[in-house]
């Protein structure tokens, strides 16, 4: 059951949720002394369910229509002994009702499914945060161990996974969020728990959020074609990851393809992309690295977010990079050269002008609005300066541009209205 509080209560009676967090006290208030028995009744038969469910050491090993029916004997019998009447739909509503808050996330799924809310927060004291344009706001709602118990469980059964006790973090994936648990020891106190809501990665998504212009995705698509190796550089958070999904989806399935990354992120529709999962022995990814490179794909994508040495000689090699500036991607790509090639600074920094084309900056707005900032062409020059050329920057909201010609010989309206495909780009 919701904690009493003005946000807890807005969020348990069906509020709309508001980016500025502002709230109609007197509205509130009016709403608090029209609260009525039945509404009573079913936050009080919340609470008394979950515990009850908490107590019930098989109740995860009933199939789903089992729960459903203990569920419906249960409601009927709190009816019958608070001597509340409701109407036949009105019991199969709360029926519904109560089914759903034990096979969903619980409080959880209300704020999941308002529109402006991209992230949810559970931290380990059970508090609720969320997210909306980029601000992290506090609900004021707070979770008890029953509900923290159901959520997890659900978490697992909705993901297809099972909890590992040798495990402390866990970064899942269903159809509509992203989910991390942080378990003890590794989080202090509790359970941390972090849902992310699935972007489409298509780019009419892209296009939508504004992250940036067709003239730029054209001229990234045909760089790709042309097999270019480009560093897609941003802070965490900051959408490279959903940007480099919107770049795969976009080309041709024919294309024999490799995807390497950390975690299940990107919904990829090509039907030659190979797929890896990096471990956490450094041996086993030694090789893997290797073993990709003999495959010969005709494009490497990583989504780790850190260099891969192993791949920036070859051609159509296209990466994320935890960066907040072009600046820092480069001493980041040049330190990682010197470390893993053995090479000094100044034969490490020329390698990285000479092995990449691109770098594409990706950056988060005050509005919380994720923008491509700028895209930076490098080449070896006698100087740092000569080495980079800004080809795309975005002042004031408008980007200016400098982008090399023919390379954009084909336009990003095409491509949407192909549905994303690249098809007919690469077959030419």
């Amino acid at each position: 059951m919701l904690k009493s509080s003005k946000l807890g209560d807005r969020f348990k009676k069906n509020y709309v949720i508001s980016p500025d967090n502002n709230i109609n006290s007197a509205e509130l208030k009016n709403k608090e002394n029209n609260h009525n028995t039945g509404s009573d009744v079913e936050f009080e038969m919340q609470d008394s369910l979950l515990s009850k469910i908490n107590s019930t050491p098989v109740w995860f090993e009933y199939s789903d229509l089992k729960q459903k029916e203990l569920i419906k004997n249960f409601v009927e019998k709190t009816l019958d002994t608070k001597n509340v009447s409701f109407s036949d739909s009105e019991k199969t509503d709360l029926i519904e009702k109560m089914y759903n808050l034990i096979s969903g996330f619980g409080p959880l799924d209300y704020l999941l499914s308002q529109q402006n809310v991209s992230s949810v927060f559970v931290n380990s004291e059970k508090n609720v945060h969320i997210e909306i344009n980029g601000k992290v706001l506090n609900t004021e709602i707070k979770l008890d161990d029953n509900q923290i118990n159901l959520i997890t469980h659900n978490i697992f059964k909705s993901c297809n996974a099972k909890y590992d006790a040798s495990k402390t973090i866990y970064n899942l994936k269903n159809d509509k969020y992203f989910i991390t648990l942080i378990t003890p020891p590794a989080s202090v106190g509790g359970i941390n728990i972090m849902i992310n809501k699935i972007i489409p990665a298509d780019i009419n998504t892209l296009f939508e959020k504004n992250i940036t212009s067709k003239e730029i995705f054209d001229f990234l698509i045909s760089a790709i074609s042309e097999h270019k190796n480009i560093v897609i550089s941003g802070d965490i958070n900051s959408g490279k990851t959903f940007f480099l999904n919107v770049l795969i989806n976009s080309m041709n399935s024919d294309m024999r393809s490799a995807l390497i990354e950390q975690f299940p992120r990107l919904s990829i529709n090509a039907a030659n992309m190979m797929k890896f999962s990096l471990t956490d022995t450094a041996i086993e990814k030694e090789q893997l690295l290797l073993t990709i490179l003999k495959i010969c794909p005709e494009y490497i994508f990583t989504d780790l977010n850190e260099p891969v040495c192993n791949f920036s000689d070859k051609n159509g090699y296209i990466s994320t990079l935890n960066s907040p500036s072009v600046d820092a991607a480069i001493t980041k790509l040049t330190t990682a050269f010197m470390a893993q090639n053995t090479l000094p600074e100044k034969y490490a920094k020329a390698k990285v002008l000479t092995d990449f084309d691109y770098i594409i900056q990706i950056n988060k707005m005050s509005d919380g609005a994720s923008r491509i900032t700028s895209v930076v062409e490098l080449k070896p020059a006698r100087t740092m300066a000569l080495s980079l050329k800004v080809i795309a920057k975005l002042v004031d909201g408008q980007y200016i541009t400098q982008i090399p010609q023919p390379l954009t010989s084909i336009r990003a309206d095409s491509l949407i209205s192909q549905g994303g495909s690249m098809y007919s780009r690469f077959r030419r």
